[in-house]
């Protein structure tokens, strides 16, 4: 996750993992579907909305959406170029806006022709990209690791071995980060300098580290599949969740506001076009 996720006691973060995982993809499949940038922009706002509500630290995303915002640029400029859709409530599509090389340049311009229909279509490809990393990082940010395994545990068809491995790979990340940073210093403290000399210099630095950080990750590997046998594990195919979920109130609304909103978009999309371009 780009944000990582923090303990509060917001109303988003008190919410069934279930109804909040059922939101991430009803939320997704709307943005996928859109192609209206007017609704698309609605979309995002509900889910900034949500976002504040669950006190997301949005200034850990200031770097993010200023490359996002560049790439946003270029996909609005190259499809704005290269493709022209039928707009359904555009009544010229084909109107060129601007040209990507001026008309006052000599021997080129004007060239590139920037087309309505293309710019507003590029929009809406960097509207969904948008939506869907911000919906995912509120997402990561109020619900824990653990809360995403017991999800995945619980769908019918995965067996909660997939669930143990997934919460393992989870829990590894971070210790391996910090041990690769202790290793780091220790250079550092011996003279290293990891940010002088070329490309090469600068990988064969870097790779002296990775021989104890392997072994080290295979000894937490060792001592956890210790702990594994000695309890047991995978001997018996029931078992039991340590923090059992319940819907409540809260919960039942957040599915039905997804449910009913992911419904509601497919059957106005189809029958009234509301969403599409």
């Amino acid at each position: 996750m780009i944000v990582e996720y923090e303990s509060k006691q917001t109303p988003i973060h008190k919410l069934d993992p279930r109804a909040k995982f059922i939101w991430l993809v009803a939320t997704i499949v709307i943005s996928i579907i859109w192609t209206d940038p007017v609704y698309l922009l609605g979309l995002g706002l509900v889910t900034v909305i949500i976002g504040c509500i669950g006190q997301f630290p949005w200034a850990k995303m200031k770097g993010t959406f200023m490359f996002l915002l560049i790439v946003t640029v270029v996909i609005t400029l190259i499809q704005g170029a290269t493709y022209v859709p039928k707009v359904v409530w555009l009544a010229n599509p084909e109107r060129v806006a601007f040209h990507l090389i001026p008309g006052w340049i000599p021997m080129i311009g004007p060239a590139w022709p920037v087309r309505i229909g293309g710019l507003i279509y590029g929009l809406s490809m960097a509207l969904k990209v948008f939506v869907v990393l911000i919906t995912i990082s509120v997402f990561g940010y109020v619900t824990s690791p653990s809360e995403v395994v017991q999800i995945i545990v619980r769908l019918p068809f995965v067996s909660y071995k997939s669930g143990f491995v997934v919460s393992a790979a989870s829990k590894f990340v971070p210790v391996i980060q910090i041990q690769l940073a202790t290793l780091r210093d220790a250079e550092r403290s011996k003279g290293v300098d990891f940010d002088s000399g070329s490309f090469t210099e600068k990988v064969k630095k870097t790779s002296s580290m990775l021989v104890p950080l392997f072994a080290n990750a295979l000894s937490m590997a060792d001592t956890m599949a210790l702990a594994m046998e000695s309890r047991a594990f995978g001997y018996s195919k029931n078992f039991t969740m340590i923090r059992p979920y319940q819907m409540r109130v809260s919960d039942r609304l957040m599915v039905i506001f997804s449910v009913g909103g992911l419904v509601a978009s497919i059957v106005c999309l189809a029958v009234f076009k509301l969403g599409a371009l």
